[in-house]
């Protein structure tokens, strides 16, 4: 296990996954609040969708910008993480969070999420096979060790993963281009497409919009520039992040600050230890 942190009877730690599902999972998550008291994170969007088994107390969703409590029992799916929202571990909550990279969760489910509000999406539905996953959670539940845990997902989920689709590997090969901020134009040149094809298949495999990725991508980048500079200098000069991250200006990047995480460039450096990123 990677990145192991205990403190006061919370732990969180990120278990790696083997190679051959790189392209596939980033690192599982896992957390344990053995405390007598309930615990409040914010969890940072990473344009992934998740699958969250659930071992302990039932925990429970804040979604921004609505009234309602969502809550996980045993096994939900949320994604894709497009905003910051705040969740909540009472005492006793045990969870283990898989991340689907790019179009893994498509090649999974045969379908890509689109981003919840007022409620939460079993996987059992998804998958349109009864009680698959209510029966995993079980066998799950009963192993000793998240290790064990991750690796029983894994078999799993290599009984129904699919070959990636022609179309959905030229959306992922463009992630490496330089012509980052035109990829649905990029994409459309290379493959002799309409742009307009290429941006439903953005929201076919990958549940969201280039335009919205590519916002993304620059805002990821800033935020970490931010935390290396104070954690080398102590001090963040967020000029040098507007200039190198190629945003307008200040109110610019606070907006985006904002848009993602509702939390101004400098709260988010503040807010550090109240914050968790599922993914990598």
């Amino acid at each position: 296990m990677e990145n192991a942190a205990s403190a006061n009877g919370y732990i969180s730690e990120r278990i790696p996954v083997a190679p051959e599902w790189d392209e596939v999972f980033d690192p599982f998550y896992y957390a344990l609040n053995k405390q007598q008291v309930s615990l409040r994170k914010k969890l940072l969007p990473t344009f992934q969708t998740i699958l969250v088994f659930n071992f302990g107390t039932p925990i429970l969703l804040y979604p921004d910008g609505s009234d309602k409590i969502l809550t996980v029992g045993k096994t939900a799916v949320l994604g894709p993480l497009k905003k910051a929202f705040e969740y909540e571990l009472p005492a006793g909550s045990e969870m283990l969070v898989a991340n689907f990279k790019w179009d893994a969760f498509y090649r999974f489910f045969g379908t890509a999420l689109q981003p919840y509000h007022d409620h939460l999406q079993h996987p059992d539905a998804l998958l349109q096979r009864k009680h698959c996953f209510a029966e995993l959670w079980e066998v799950l539940k009963a192993l000793p060790q998240m290790e064990q845990r991750v690796e029983k997902v894994l078999d799993f989920a290599g009984a129904y993963l699919r070959q990636r689709e022609a179309a959905s590997e030229a959306l992922l090969d463009n992630n490496s281009s330089t012509d980052v901020l035109s990829p649905v134009k990029a994409i459309a040149g290379k493959k002799g497409q309409t742009e307009r094809n290429i941006q439903l298949n953005y929201k076919k495999y990958l549940g969201y919009s280039a335009k919205e990725m590519s916002r993304y991508q620059r805002f990821q980048q800033a935020a970490a520039l931010a935390l290396q500079l104070f954690e080398s200098r102590g001090v963040v000069d967020w000029f040098e992040i507007i200039y190198q991250c190629g945003y307008y200006d200040q109110s610019h990047l606070i907006h985006d600050f904002k848009h993602f995480l509702d939390l101004t460039p400098a709260q988010f450096i503040k807010f550090q230890s109240d914050i968790c990123i599922a993914g990598s």
